[in-house]
This record gives C-alpha cells, structure tokens and sequence, in this order.
C-alpha cells in the first residue's frame, strides 16, 4: 500500500529531507522488520579477541605515548540520553506513594549520594521516613522546579563526591579523562552530542567546566556540542492497522532513531583519532589509571595498524600490493584470507575506516556482544551484535548467544582518515539492513518505531574491526541511581 500524501504531508517531508520513496522504505521496515542477523560462531578470546600480556601492553602504550601527541585526537562521547530511566523506581514511588525495600534502601542511603547537600538544602531531613515528607523529597529532586534530574541528560547529573565536597557531573569526569589520555601540548578537544531540549543547560554548564577545570588542569578544553540530527528522525506506524502514527498538527510522527543516528555526528568530527566513550562510564581519580592504561592500548593498535594499511597503499599507488606481507597482515588483526582477492578488491578492503573495540568478560552485566557474522558473499566478519538482532526461536543462535565469553561496554577507538589525510564518509560503511524495529506506545496506542544501525553495530559494519580484551575494571555505567553507591563510584 503506498501512501497517498497531501500537499501538507509533502511540504512537512521536504522541511525534513524525507522523499517519498524513502517513507515507503520504511513503512516496508516496519511491517516487515529488518532481516536477523546471522551468527557463525562466537568470538573467543586469544583468536578473534586480542589478549595482551603486560610486555605486550607496554609496547602498545609507548607507541601511542610517542606518536599519539603528533595527530589530532577527539574524546566522542554520545551523552543525547535523559537521566530519566535512572529514576524510574522513584518515579512510581512519586506517583504511588506505596514504600518497598527499594525506596526504603534510597532513603537509608540517601545521604551518601553525591547530591545530598544540594537536595536537602532548606528541606526537613528528618521527615525520611513519612510517605509524604519522602514525596517530597523526590519531587524536589526530580521536577523542574526542583532540581530537575527527570528531565535532564545524565551528563549533568551529580556522579561523584569527593573529600573536601568537590561534587562532579559525568560531564566533568570526562574533562578530568580527556586530560589524562587525549590532550596533547595543553590542548584537549571533546565533542559531546547533547539533547536539543535542554542545550541551555548544558551548554552553560559545559562553558562553567571549560573555564575552571581549564585553569586548575592547565588544559585549554576544545569543546563541540552537536545534536542528533533531525534528518534522521524516522516516522512510525501503529501496530494493529499499520497506519501512520500523526501528531497534534496532522504531520506524520518523527520519532529520534537511536544512537545509530550519531554516525553523522561523528561524520562530522575532524579527527585522526577518536576516543568513543558513552556518558555515564565514568569513575573517581582513584580508579582512571586503568582506564588510561587500556585507552592508550586501543590507541597504540590503532596506530600500529593504521601504519602498517598507510604502507601496504602508498606501494600499492607506486608498484603493487605486497600479497604475502597483506596475507600474513590480515589474518592477524582482522581474522580473514586475502588471497582470492584482486588487487583492487584488496586495496577496496584496506582502505576503510577502523575500529579497535574493547571487549569486557561477559559478568552478566548488559550490552551487546562480539561475534563472527555470516556475509553474503564474503567470509564471516567481526562485528558487535545486540540480543534483539538475532532470531530467538534458531536454537544455535541462542546457544551462541548464552556461550558468549565477552561483551560490548562501547570503548572503542576509531580512525576516521585514510593514508592521504583524507576524511572517510562514514555513511558509506553502514550496514542498511541492521536496523531494529521496537515497539512504543503514543496516546495509548502500541506503534512500530524504527531505530538505525547502532552506532558500534550495524553503523560501523563494513569497518576494518578489532577485538581487544579489557578488565570489566574499566567498565563502570550508571543505569540507574543506586549506581552511584556501587564502591566504583565512591571517591
């Protein structure tokens, strides 16, 4: 059924670069759903993922210590997301007023959290345990007229106290790292991708840690904020009768796609090399020299490859590729023959952006996972792949699911420039057909949303891919505000 579009629909398509063929696409999409896909096995650590010993580890970290401070390096962090879910236990509580083991913990707690001064000023501290002092408690600290935390980024939320009552965001942790492993001669650039409902915010907030971290870190903080773009917003349909989900002016619904929209954010990133750290995977001082050690390592295979590719092409442009040295080349990093490849194919497959991919134990903790996928007409690639991607009811993929040694705890580093300095388009190495469809309600009514390729999955797929083991010491996300209490969080 094709839609039949009114001079309004039309006019509302365009003002978002939205052609026609591209809203049947994705009504196609999401009838129909997106293809699974594939797994052919998992990856295993010391193959597929790279495991370093500590001599290994410190040659990696020289080579990014001496050749790191010569490029230009960008700390990316995706930190578009609300706080909002971090609260969800205390939202019903708001709402219900009905008390659990849950809310009583929050308020047994309550004053070791790093926002406690900040909250309790001018309220009754001695009203925690009444239903209705407690409400008000949590109103205050999640309603705009509050101090907000339901409706801002996590970016701004109180993450850490420190002794002497420094309190700092998730948005300053990240200017303490960017210092410590992507700042070179008192320079260091940090581009954050922030909501568009609250950029006065954070743009203040951001200007305010530029200025005194700046001065107490003698570092001069480059710092770009971008928001996810509105051409990548996708329209939605309802679920019982497939009709175009509307808003309030009769335009069709466009709905943000996921952090697989941010590749144009990064796209737009001039950088030889980028750090790719999401907002709330921060810890205190006392526990980022781990951090730093694994981000140099990244940093240092990165570079090593990239040197040996530049070289494989500069002599593939003044004589020819160097098969033996390519074959040998590839079947260590990237896992895969070269041999039946033709020359163009080959120098095609050597000249594309890359990932290094920190891969965590699997601990139970969430995130997607690294596997080896099946390809068309290519031998099995190395990508990052979401539970929700696979086919639940194929029991071989399940049990590759459940074996799965290691996961994803998104820290990566990537290089965005071939071997003449020139920037890659991203766009041209996503994967179409990654996408996912989810189901969300609107006025009450369940409606299919579309999310793009994720931003390290389906929107890096056609990347040169690396696998490195890191400790789950440097993985440390806040998903909801009982996080803030873990021991990795306490200064």
């Amino acid at each position: 059924m094709t839609t039949s579009l009114t001079a309004q629909d039309t006019a509302f398509l365009q003002s978002r670069h939205i052609t026609s063929d591209q809203l049947e696409s994705y009504r196609q999409v999401l009838i129909e759903g997106y293809p699974f896909i594939s797994l052919t096995a998992n990856c295993q650590p010391g193959k597929e993922i790279n495991i370093f010993d500590e001599a290994e580890i410190a040659r990696l970290r020289a080579v990014f210590q001496e050749e790191g401070p010569s490029k230009r390096i960008v700390k990316f962090v995706p930190a578009s997301g609300a706080a909002s879910r971090m609260f969800k236990d205390l939202f019903t509580f708001l709402e219900t007023g009905k008390t659990n083991a849950t809310i009583d913990k929050f308020f047994n707690d309550l004053p070791g959290y790093p926002f406690y001064a900040e909250l309790m000023k001018d309220l009754d501290q001695n009203n925690l345990a009444d239903v209705a002092g407690r409400q008000k408690i949590i109103d205050k600290l999640l309603s705009p007229a509050g101090l907000n935390y339901g409706e801002l980024p996590k970016g701004l939320i109180s993450f850490h106290k420190y002794p002497g009552g420094d309190v700092r965001t998730a948005f300053a942790e990240h200017f303490y790292e960017a210092k410590l492993y992507a700042s070179s001669e008192g320079e260091a650039h940090i581009h954050f991708t922030i909501p568009e409902n609250t950029q006065d915010a954070v743009q203040a907030h951001l200007k305010d840690l530029k200025t005194s971290l700046g001065k107490k870190l003698g570092i001069h903080f480059h710092i770009v904020t971008s928001i996810q773009k509105p051409s990548t917003d996708t329209p939605a349909l309802y679920a019982d009768d497939h009709s175009w989900v509307r808003d309030e002016s009769g335009n069709f619904l466009l709905r943000p796609s996921g952090h697989g929209a941010l590749i144009e954010n990064l796209n737009d990133t001039d950088a030889d090399i980028v750090f790719v750290k999401n907002i709330d995977n921060v810890v205190p001082d006392r526990l980022k020299d781990i951090t730093v050690k694994y981000k140099e390592v990244l940093a240092g295979v990165l570079i090593g490859v990239q040197t040996e590719l530049f070289r494989f092409l500069e002599q593939a442009e003044i004589d020819s590729v160097h098969r033996d040295d390519c074959e040998e080349f590839f079947q260590k990093w990237f896992l895969r023959s070269v041999r039946q490849l033709s020359d163009s194919e080959l120098t095609d497959l050597m000249n594309r952006p890359i990932r290094v991919c920190g891969m965590v134990k699997n601990e139970g903790e969430p995130g997607g996972g690294p596997f080896l996928v099946k390809e068309e007409r290519d031998s099995p690639s190395l990508q990052i792949v979401e539970t929700a991607q696979l086919d639940q009811a194929d029991q071989s993929q399940k049990e590759m699911l459940a074996q799965a040694s290691h996961f994803n705890p998104v820290d990566l580093v990537v290089g965005l420039k071939n071997y003449k300095g020139e920037a890659f388009d991203l766009r041209e190495f996503r994967n179409p057909e990654t996408g996912m469809v989810v189901s969300k309600t609107y006025q009450g009514r369940e409606i299919k949303a579309l999310e793009l390729p994720g931003l390290w999955n389906g929107s890096m797929h056609y990347w040169n891919t690396i696998f490195v083991e890191v400790p789950i010491e440097t993985f440390n996300p806040v998903k909801t505000v009982f996080d803030l209490l873990r021991p990795q969080h306490q200064s």
